[in-house]
């Protein structure tokens, strides 16, 4: 069911890209700060994308995702 929201949420299409690369969701759950904890939540959707030939075609083919730089690491 989260799978469903993640699409709905990023588009179709990346959803597709990301998913048809084998590439890792991120997703970073919180709780709302001005709605009822117990019914709405928070979630940061990022998506791992490796210095590759295909990452860089991604990255280029939607400038408007903003990068962000890994600070823990795995």
């Amino acid at each position: 069911m989260e799978q469903l929201w993640v699409m709905r949420a990023v588009g179709e299409e990346l959803y597709k890209i990301v998913e048809s690369n084998d590439w890792e969701w991120t997703l970073i759950r919180s709780n709302s700060q001005t709605l009822p904890n117990d019914i709405y939540c928070r979630c940061d959707v990022y998506v791992d994308v490796p210095h590759t030939k295909s990452g860089t075609h991604f990255v280029l083919k939607y400038p408007q995702l903003v990068p962000v730089e890994r600070t823990i690491q795995q």
